[in-house]
């Protein structure tokens, strides 16, 4: 029981020493939140970044053509084969009326390709396979099988759309923006560090009579110093809350023009953080509290000499 009212006593004097040092606790919350801003922007530029690259991979396939005296069987007996091959993930089928079809809605516009397909008459195309691989490292094996002799001399042309090479460049820019980011994150996070350092030592000198009093009354070191580890946390409660406040209005207005920009409705930030908000304001409360608390420890050991 006299542990519990301790505890308590401490607590009030941590609630009051926040409110009256407002101003250094208003400078501390402040740093604290830049810091937890910086960091909640390199997870926003983590979740594009990751959803332009799963975007991209999606989009990566090979179109096989067929000549147009290729029937459909034989082509089937083709996509059964590919099939079983382990880097395909799946194969879509079209028709030589879908590939006439496709063409004329990219092409119709143009009066000297509609009036070779008139002069033609019939359908100039044949069937052909879309092919999606289960990842990038599997699309060359692809292309290898693709060269058999028995599958050669049935197939047309081959469409590779290799987008390695942006998605090399994506993962760069990305590791670059997370590097930039870490280092805006540490430099503020050492700024509220030094705030947080500065504003226990101010707030020590100013209940020094208290403190001369507690340890003439017996006071326990986890006595004194518990005030202060409770203004630590408020701080760092307090700056979570600023964030949040700031943060998820700004989602609500931005998240459409951000996924039509990335045009795909997976680049939605708001929900991300509305599925994430407990494991990432969780991390960063505990984060942030603990960087504080142990500031909080340095100084009171330094200053306080007990």
């Amino acid at each position: 029981m006299k542990t519990f009212v301790s505890i308590l006593r401490s607590l009030r004097f941590g609630l009051q020493n926040f409110g009256r040092n407002i101003w250094l606790s208003a400078a501390t919350v402040l740093v604290l939140t830049l810091a937890l801003v910086s960091v909640n922007a390199l997870v926003s530029l983590n979740v594009l970044g990751q959803t332009a690259l799963a975007a991209l991979r999606s989009r990566i396939d090979v179109s096989v053509h067929f000549k147009p005296e290729v029937d459909e069987s034989r082509v089937q007996t083709v996509r059964i084969a590919l099939l079983a091959l382990p880097e395909v993930s799946s194969i879509q089928y079209v028709s030589p009326a879908e590939s006439l079809e496709s063409f004329s809605q990219t092409y119709g516009g143009d009066q000297a390709v509609a009036a070779s397909l008139s002069e033609v008459g019939a359908n100039p195309f044949g069937a052909a396979l879309i092919i999606r691989g289960r990842d990038l490292t599997g699309y060359p094996k692809i292309m290898a099988a693709l060269e058999d002799q028995q599958f050669a001399s049935l197939i047309e042309d081959k469409d590779y759309d290799n987008r390695q090479a942006m998605i090399a460049r994506l993962e760069s820019i990305s590791s670059r923006a997370a590097f930039g980011g870490l280092a805006v994150s540490g430099l503020f996070a050492l700024i509220a560090l030094l705030i947080v350092f500065n504003t226990v030592r101010v707030s020590i000198y100013t209940h020094r009579e208290e403190i001369g009093i507690m340890r003439l009354v017996g006071a326990s070191d986890w006595f004194i110093r518990l005030p202060f580890y409770v203004e630590a946390v408020l701080s760092s409660v307090a700056a979570l809350a600023v964030c949040a406040g700031l943060l998820l209005p700004f989602l609500i207005f931005a998240g459409p023009y951000i996924s039509h920009f990335m045009g795909t409705p997976d680049a939605d930030l708001l929900q991300f953080y509305r599925t994430h908000a407990f494991q990432v304001f969780g991390l960063e409360f505990m984060a942030i509290a603990a960087l504080a608390v142990l500031t909080t420890k340095a100084a009171a050991a330094k200053y306080l000499r007990v």
